[in-house]
C-alpha cells in the first residue's frame, strides 16, 4: 500500500535531568506554533536518525548530546505529511540548552507532561510511553 501523504522521518530526544524532561515550545509563527515538543527534527537525505538528532539539537538548542536507545516511535498524520516520529534517550554532553531554533525551553517534571499543550504526534508518544509501563529514568 502506497501512503497519499509523502512519509517524513523525524527524530526527537528525550532528554532527562533531575527528574524532568526537556521540551522545546514551537514558535508562534511556526507550524504546531505554541505547542512543546520533545526537541528534535526531520531528517534529512542520506543521514540516519541519530545523525539527525545530534544536528537538530546543535541547531535548535546549541547542545552536544549522544543519543542512545529507541524509546518509541509513532506515525501521526498532519494535513499535508505523514510524520514517522521516533523518540531516542539522550543526555547532553555539553552546553546548556538555549532555545535557539524555538520559542522556549523548559525541564518539566514528570507528572506535568500529560497536563501540557503537546504537538499532537508528541502526545501520541507520551501516551505509548505511558502504556509500556515502567520507569523511564536510567
Amino acid at each position: 500500500m502506497t501512503p497519499s501523504k509523502p512519509v517524513k522521518a523525524v527524530a526527537a530526544a528525550w532528554i532527562e535531568r533531575a527528574g524532568k524532561v526537556l521540551l522545546a515550545k514551537r514558535r508562534s509563527t511556526d507550524e504546531q506554533g505554541g505547542l512543546w515538543e520533545f526537541p528534535g527534527g526531520g531528517q534529512e537525505e542520506g543521514e540516519d536518525l541519530a545523525a539527525c538528532l545530534v544536528r537538530e539539537l546543535r541547531e535548535e538548542l546549541g547542545v552536544e548530546a549522544a543519543v542512545e536507545e529507541e524509546l518509541a516511535q509513532v506515525f501521526y498524520a498532519y494535513a499535508d505529511v505523514l510524520v514517522h516520529l521516533h523518540l531516542f534517550r539522550a543526555r547532553i554532553v555539553r552546553g546548556e540548552p538555549q532555545p535557539l531554533g524555538c520559542a522556549e525551553v523548559r525541564w518539566v517534571p514528570f507528572s506535568e507532561l500529560p497536563q501540557l499543550p503537546l504537538a499532537p504526534a508528541d502526545r501520541r508518544l507520551l501516551q505509548q510511553l505511558q502504556a509500556q509501563g515502567g520507569s523511564l529514568t536510567p
